[in-house]
């Protein structure tokens, strides 16, 4: 996937910031590329926060954007998604030649989904892009031909969030006081748990998780990290016995997520971490 960025000519704020600007950014997104989903998003994460940007605003664009990509990669043949740095809001351009939407009141409800069997299988698909999109805007517009593509706008206003308040446990805690076996040597474990989720769909995980958490999942594959990123999970623990493979631990190792592994179910991690004092997504 092509990842080239298109930086538009605009005015730097007194800071030397993005703010003020008419400043755009532009990405070029190639259908069906799912090994390079979710740096895109990444990437506007990280420009973001170079500029401060309200942390709650960072995550609320965080989540459009990956959303979106991850609707060009199961739906269309390619698309382009332009984002702005205005005074007071982001703006969101996604355009897409691909399949378009028949029903958009329909793709809009939460659960709904046309994605092949083989897109589910890799933990998309879902039904919950569009919905999650919604919940994270100040302003949204969607605009569809059916056989021709689809063009979605959203604005997320500079508006400052509540920051979720950590527990008093750690990574390392968790490690040293279970048999989970650590596969990313070398990583930071000091950070703060916030609380847990379980889940093995991506979307859902996407708009249910917060940031701190620890993610339980049997889902392995290399989309997981960048979610887990954009969340700024505390870490991920891979249930059920099957343990991840290359690319998704040398892109653990990359986004500083710490990844566990356990042999025991999802059920019997969230008993362990219950008795810990670690309670779903606290």
């Amino acid at each position: 996937m092509r990842q080239d960025v298109y930086r538009g000519c605009g005015r730097l704020a007194p800071d030397g910031g993005l703010r003020g600007m008419i400043p755009f950014q532009v990405y070029m997104l190639r259908g069906r590329d799912f090994s390079n989903a979710g740096r895109i998003s990444s990437s506007i994460k990280r420009v973001l926060k170079e500029n401060k940007f309200d942390p709650g605003v960072i995550q609320r664009i965080a989540i459009i954007t990956y959303e979106a990509e991850i609707n060009l990669a199961c739906y269309t043949y390619y698309g382009y998604l332009w984002i702005y740095f205005l005074n007071d809001r982001i703006k969101i351009v996604v355009k897409d030649s691909g399949q378009g939407i028949t029903d958009i009141a329909l793709a809009m409800k939460e659960g709904y989904s046309t994605a092949s069997e083989e897109i589910k299988r890799l933990g998309f698909g879902a039904g919950m892009g569009l919905a999650n999109i919604k919940k994270n805007s100040d302003l949204m517009f969607l605009h569809s031909l059916p056989g021709i593509g689809t063009t979605l706008q959203i604005e997320v206003l500079l508006n400052p969030d509540q920051k979720r308040e950590p527990m008093n446990i750690t990574m390392e805690e968790v490690l040293t006081r279970t048999n989970f076996t650590l596969l990313t040597e070398g990583i930071d474990l000091t950070r703060n748990v916030t609380g847990g989720f379980a889940g093995d769909m991506l979307s859902d995980v996407n708009a249910n998780s917060r940031e701190g958490n620890i993610w339980i999942t049997i889902l392995a594959h290399p989309n997981g990290i960048a979610v887990a990123s954009l969340k700024e999970h505390a870490g991920i623990i891979i249930s059920g016995g099957i343990k991840p493979g290359g690319d998704f631990l040398e892109r653990a190792l990359r986004e500083n997520i710490p990844v566990l592994f356990s042999e025991l179910s999802t059920y019997e991690v969230v008993t362990i971490l219950s008795g810990l004092g670690i309670t779903a997504n606290h």
